[in-house]
């Protein structure tokens, strides 16, 4: 029997290709759901390190005048993610963790924003971001960063909203 090829009955040919045809979807949109995912993982690492940098950096120099190193710092350790000032982190905000207004502000899908309690900042920190130093009665400095994801696959876009990762990093600041 050597040499001589094994036939399959003519019923059981195609029966791989239809196999295939069925699967292939599946599998592809299981690859690209892993990718989706594999994103969505790294940007929140990145979003969380830039929060604990930021807070790290007021945290250092509680005293100072400016919230310019900090806004800088963040955006630099953001991992190219568009990250701005929030405009609601000026002079006399609440702690994000508190809820009270004005808070900070939930960005749009594709953009982040940072947000520092207790804000120095008397107008809108991206055209002014100095201003009276800190309260020394703040003994706790929190820096808040948001990013709106959205999913790269645009089949995944219809079935998944924008979500909005949130970080916070509180540091406890001793004087």
């Amino acid at each position: 029997m050597e040499g001589k090829s094994v036939r399959r009955p003519r019923r059981f040919r195609g029966q791989s290709m239809v196999e295939f045809a069925i699967i292939a979807p599946i599998a592809v949109a299981m690859i690209l759901l892993l990718i989706d995912f594999s994103r969505l993982v790294y940007t929140y690492a990145a979003i969380s390190w830039a929060s604990r940098e930021g807070a790290r950096l007021v945290s250092l120099a509680p005293n100072i005048n400016t919230d310019c190193p900090a806004l800088r710092r963040v955006e630099q350790v953001g991992r190219g993610f568009p990250i701005v000032a929030d405009p609601n982190s000026v002079w006399g905000n609440q702690d994000p963790n508190g809820g009270g207004a004005p808070g900070p502000t939930t960005p749009a899908a594709g953009q982040g924003y940072v947000y520092i309690y207790p804000a120095v900042a008397t107008n809108p920190p991206d055209t002014n971001c100095t201003g009276a130093a800190r309260n020394p009665v703040a003994h706790d400095v929190a820096v808040e960063v948001q990013y709106g994801y959205t999913p790269i696959v645009p089949m995944f876009r219809t079935f998944v909203p924008d979500i909005t990762i949130k970080t916070i990093s509180v540091v406890h600041v001793e004087y």
